[in-house]
This record gives structure tokens, sequence and C-alpha cells, in this order.
């Protein structure tokens, strides 16, 4: 093999040894994905809490005339509930109806009488529109009611469940961005309670309430 032979076969040899090094000694560029965005979860997004006061404008269940009869028209209630949509929502309610006491004095000898309500209801509402921060309502519930009736002289204590529903209309202000005042109607009929009618002495069946509500709810967002 010439000299010019042997020079050219040992270029190549070099450049084929180097391009071998330099591809061996390349490292393909890494790729890092970055990390999903994390998204925070609103914790009690669509919750509220409520409460309300309330009056009833009804005949009290009890009125002995000429006795002394201390009717008890105000109660209050508290629950929570969740909104279902703009227009929907839903909660659970457990309120004390208020009650009546008598001290009926017969000669020298005094008896006491007395009675209170609760009720258990489950609510849905129909909210129509929001004009103005105003929001007009409609909404029905059942659940149950508590009766509790004493009478020192017969010595009986009377605790009734019974079942009973509800129909509402009102509307609320909202005065923040989490809480409203809620004005309100509310009918409540038990038609199955007992209680005694204290014009005629006798058993009767049924109690219909007819109550006012002022009230406050709270959004959990």
């Amino acid at each position: 093999m010439s000299q010019t032979a042997r020079l050219l076969a040992s270029a190549a040899a070099f450049a084929l040894f180097a391009s071998t090094a330099m591809a061996a000694d390349y490292d393909p560029p890494i790729y890092i994905e970055e990390a999903p965005e994390m998204v925070p979860v609103e914790i009690g997004s669509g919750w509220y809490l409520r409460g309300d006061v309330s009056y009833n404008f009804d005949d009290p269940l009890y009125d002995f005339e000429p006795f002394d009869t201390k009717n008890r028209r105000f109660g209050g209630g508290a629950g929570f509930g969740y909104h279902f949509s703009d227009n929907f929502r839903a909660d659970l309610n457990i309120a004390y109806l208020g009650g009546d006491s008598a001290d009926i004095t017969i000669g020298a000898d005094t008896f006491e009488a007395s009675s209170s309500m609760w009720s258990g209801l489950v609510n849905g509402y129909f909210d129509v529109a929001t004009i103005m921060g105003l929001t007009p309502y409609v909404g029905a519930g059942v659940g149950v009611t508590h009766l509790r009736q004493e009478n020192i002289a017969l010595e009986l204590d009377d605790r009734q469940y019974n079942f009973a529903y509800a129909l509402m209309a009102g509307a609320s202000y909202k005065v923040t961005d989490n809480a409203s005042i809620d004005l309100g109607y509310q009918f409540l009929h038990t038609p199955d309670a007992e209680y005694l009618n204290t014009d005629t002495f006798e058993i009767d069946r049924g109690i219909k309430q007819h109550l006012f509500k002022v009230g406050l709810r709270y959004d959990l967002w």
C-alpha cells in the first residue's frame, strides 16, 4: 500500500472513531412535563345555615277563660340547607313553635295545664328571581311535630309525634355576599294531633298554625 493510501485510510479511521466517540458522548434532551395546575376545591360550596324567629298569629291552643292563661306566641328555629341551582334549594329545619300554660283555680285548689310544640321539617323552595337583591320565593315541606300536653290535676303527660306539612311564601334580601335576611309566612298543619278544646272540653283533632317568620341565611361559600 502506498504512503498516500495509508494516510487516507488512517484519516478515515480517525474520522470514524471521532464520530463514534461524539455519538457516545451526546445525551438526548430530557423533557419534563409540567405538573397539572392544582384547582382548589370549595369546601361547603352551595351549603347554607339558617336561623329564624317566628310568631304564631293563629288562635292559641289553650284559652281557659276566665282563668290565668299564658300564651307563648313566639318561637324559633335553626337548620342547614343546600342550593341545588340558582332557583332551587332545600333545608332541614328544627323549630320550637310556642305553647300555652294555664293556672286553673277552683275553690282552694289550683290546677296547672300546659302544652308545647316542636317541628322538624324538610323544606324545598323555588326562588323566583332576584331583582335589586330581593328574591321572592315559594315553598313546601313535610316532617313531624312533637306535641306535649301536661295536666297536673289529671296526672296527664301526653306526648305525640304526628305527620305535618307546611306551605311557605316570602322574600329574602341579600345584605352581603353571603348573608340574606328572610321574611316569610308559613302555614303548618298537623292533621292527626289531638288536643283538648277549651271551649267544649272535648278532644279535637288537627292543629293549624299561621306563622310569621324573620330569619337570617348564611351561605358557606
